[in-house]
């Protein structure tokens, strides 16, 4: 099981070395400075932020590497734990949650065992098994949870900071079915039937961007039934692979199975999976997506506001369609 699952793993995400993938045109963005002013949290927030170093935590016989951007200030501010992609670090997602601070969230960012690159993230899905490494991360961001008043061991007066009554768990890829789990969603092995869940009745929001559609048969159309958070999916009209996610719509799974009344989902013309090299990879030589980039930003915090702080512009952004209109098609919000 663990030798199938490691050559299921090795051939995803080496799928975008292989075959030159033929991506539809794109519609670039077009609106006028007018038009774009209309969209709330488009533009840097007011809040000076800051950021640490990677640290090390230990809590009991556990240890966690973890990242914080926060905004300056007393708080309580809500919380937004991040889960990062395979393969992938704590460090390569400032492009988002520098700004998600900016507009007054607190992130914390772990380092799941698949971290640090392809070769240790190769390595441990072949000694834990991809059911180890979904419930390594789980097990990552609970612990975060459930132990948020010895973060002031760490880091001096953090807890304070937090508003426990407001929380998110959002993440990326591999990340965003991580954070989808804390909503609802399940890893279920077809072959015993058993479950990965991680239900947690202390979140209130779930962003999953780029989250993946059916994967190692651990993730399949059966993981969403039961995700009853309100969730925010975003994807691309090049979010694709070439082999195993040949449709961009295929991010969109768990936002079409999830229950409903809660999701929405930003589809952006010609956003990759990593917005160019803006996250997760930045090593890559493709061209970075900054139009891409601020529309995921603007929409991750409208949602965020619309679920953790009850702001009703907010929802109404979200529930019309509105940032179609203003970025002429470039971008667009479905609620279902």
């Amino acid at each position: 099981m663990k030798l199938r699952n490691f050559l299921l793993l090795t051939l995803f995400y080496l799928a975008g070395c292989g075959q030159e993938i033929v991506l539809p045109p794109a519609q670039p963005l077009t609106a006028n400075d007018q038009q774009l002013a209309g969209i709330p949290a488009l533009e840097r927030g007011a809040y000076t932020i800051s950021k640490s170093a990677p640290l090390a935590w230990r809590v009991g016989q556990r240890s966690l590497r973890i990242r914080l951007i926060e905004p300056a200030g007393d708080g309580p501010f809500p919380l937004a734990i991040f889960s990062h992609g395979f393969a992938s670090d704590i460090d390569k997602y400032d492009a988002l949650l520098e700004h998600w601070a900016s507009h007054g969230y607190l992130s914390i960012a772990p380092y799941h065992r698949d971290g640090g690159g392809m070769l240790r993230g190769i390595f441990n899905s072949l000694r834990e098994g991809n059911d180890g490494l979904i419930a390594a991360r789980v097990a990552d961001i609970k612990l975060i949870l459930d132990h948020l008043p010895e973060l002031d061991a760490l880091i001096p007066g953090l807890y304070s900071r937090i508003d426990r009554q407001r929380i998110a768990v959002t993440g990326h890829s591999f990340g965003a079915f991580t954070a989808q789990q804390f909503g609802g969603a399940a890893a279920v092995d077809p072959e015993t039937g058993a479950r990965i869940e991680a239900r947690d009745e202390r979140i209130r929001a779930v962003v999953s961007i780029s989250p993946p559609g059916e994967m190692f048969g651990l993730i399949n159309q059966q993981s969403w039934l039961a995700m009853d958070v309100p969730m925010l999916a975003t994807t691309g009209t090049w979010d694709v692979d070439g082999r195993f996610v040949t449709d961009w719509r295929q991010h969109a799974l768990s936002y079409e199975s999830a229950l409903p009344g809660k999701n929405w989902l930003l589809v952006v013309e010609g956003a990759d999976h990593y917005l160019g090299n803006l996250i997760c990879r930045p090593e890559r030589e493709e061209a970075p997506q900054h139009d891409a980039l601020r529309m995921v930003n603007a929409v991750a915090v409208s949602f965020l506001n619309a679920q953790l702080k009850d702001d009703p512009i907010a929802l109404e952004f979200l529930n019309t369609e509105r940032l179609r209109t203003l970025t002429l098609g470039f971008a667009q919000i479905t609620q279902r």
